[in-house]
């Protein structure tokens, strides 16, 4: 078969695609990922071979950011979704992504949850698609409602039937490598028939590789701080103040300290560190993990999913997206982790955490260092998601949708 990957692009879409599509290479299969050209790094950093469409216009986007900022956190998701992502978006990659189908040919397309233009394009070319969850499965529903109405006014415009409540989003093939107990059983989610559990790609039976030796002599509790790869960009206010906060706040606890900023920024703008701190732009998270006794991120989709699948119990601070506050609540809901989330009705969605919540921070670390119920409900959740069926089955997933959508056995295509 041949299976087109479609994502925004930045890391934190790329990455929750990526594993599938390596699946799909070490069954013999080939692989394209559209992206946005920005974001071409990424996509080449995950191993996977790219075709770029092209990037929303900053004179369209960057004026939403503005608007943003008089915003609270559902507000914001609200204009995020149903207008950058599923419109300017949309509207940008619409023509590059109709020549990549052309050209390659796709038997599968699968879909990051954020992606929208291979629903349209999918649709007039007559190709099976699936969808790559990005979050849990609420978050996932909301995602739907949210996108429904500018995604089926570029229906209409293609000459699609229309589909104003977003069946033709919600009704396909559903991928996910969230565990069942990370999931709220009370929330709307994908149905149980159109819903397909996957482990991440389980690490090899060594020991993790070594970090560098940024604290020699030093063997304290490792405590990783990561507020992911977008938060740091110049467009956000995060950078260095959310950054130099929280070094302030943890450095006198009685543990190392590594702080991941991002590819974009220079460390030395944070200044001098404390002996126990050190700042790297870019570590991978599954090295840095099976390393640490406590992780304090934004409750991104991939920085949430790889502290749990390595049992490591985190806090999480909540920024600019409401998925992050979904999965802040959905840690402390489980146990394996403090959501420091207290400000949700009332910051704006680019505003920094309040000094009351930063406050919060280092006694946060303390409890999970000192309470190892935490780590507990952590290794729990690991368990869970070690026990689904391995990423490489997702193939067995394509090919039955392709033979159910077309009538042909994959391995009859011409």
């Amino acid at each position: 078969m041949r299976i087109l990957l479609t994502t925004r692009g930045s890391s934190g879409h790329v990455l929750p695609l990526a594993p599938f599509g390596h699946a799909c290479l070490r069954a013999g299969h080939e692989v394209l990922v559209a992206a946005q050209r920005q974001h071409g790094a990424n996509v080449e950093r995950a191993g996977l071979p790219f075709a770029p469409v092209d990037d929303p216009p900053p004179e369209e986007w960057m004026p939403l950011m503005g608007q943003f900022a008089q915003l609270g956190i559902e507000q914001s998701n609200e204009r995020m979704i149903g207008e950058f992502f599923a419109r300017i978006d949309v509207r940008a990659a619409l023509p590059r992504l109709r020549a990549i189908v052309e050209d390659y040919r796709p038997d599968v397309i699968v879909r990051e949850s954020w992606e929208f233009g291979s629903t349209l394009v999918a649709d007039l070319y007559g190709i099976p698609i699936v969808r790559v969850g990005l979050g849990l499965a609420a978050v996932e529903e909301l995602t739907v409602r949210l996108a429904a109405p500018a995604v089926d006014e570029q229906r209409i415009a293609l000459g699609l039937p229309a589909d104003p409540a977003g069946g033709r989003l919600r009704e396909t093939p559903y991928l996910t490598m969230v565990p069942e107990p990370l999931d709220d059983a009370a929330a709307v989610a994908p149905a149980p028939a159109l819903t397909h559990r996957f482990a991440a790609p389980a690490a090899k039976a060594v020991a993790p590789p070594p970090l560098g030796d940024w604290w020699p002599g030093n063997d304290d509790p490792l405590v990783y701080v990561s507020f992911g790869t977008v938060a740091g960009e110049a467009h956000l206010p995060y950078f260095p103040a959310l950054y130099r906060s929280a070094i302030d706040a943890l450095a006198p606890l009685p543990a190392r300290i590594l702080v991941t900023i991002g590819d974009g920024r220079d460390p030395a703008e944070l200044g001098p560190p404390a002996a126990n701190v050190h700042v790297e732009r870019w570590v991978a998270q599954d090295r840095v993990a099976p390393h640490a006794a406590a992780i304090v991120c934004h409750g991104g989709y991939g920085s949430t999913l790889v502290a749990l699948r390595h049992g490591v119990p985190l806090v999480v601070l909540p920024l600019f997206s409401a998925d992050q506050w979904a999965n802040a609540a959905a840690v402390a809901r489980t146990g394996a982790g403090i959501a420091l989330n207290p400000d949700h009705a009332t910051r704006p969605v680019l505003g920094l955490p309040g000094d009351d919540v930063l406050a919060g921070l280092a006694p946060a670390v303390r409890r999970l260092l000192s309470d190892p119920s935490y780590a507990r409900e952590a290794r729990r959740i690991a368990a869970a998601s070690s026990a689904l069926a391995p990423v490489d089955a997702a193939v067995d997933v394509l090919a039955r949708v392709y033979a159910t959508y077309t009538g042909v056995p994959t391995g009859a295509r011409a």
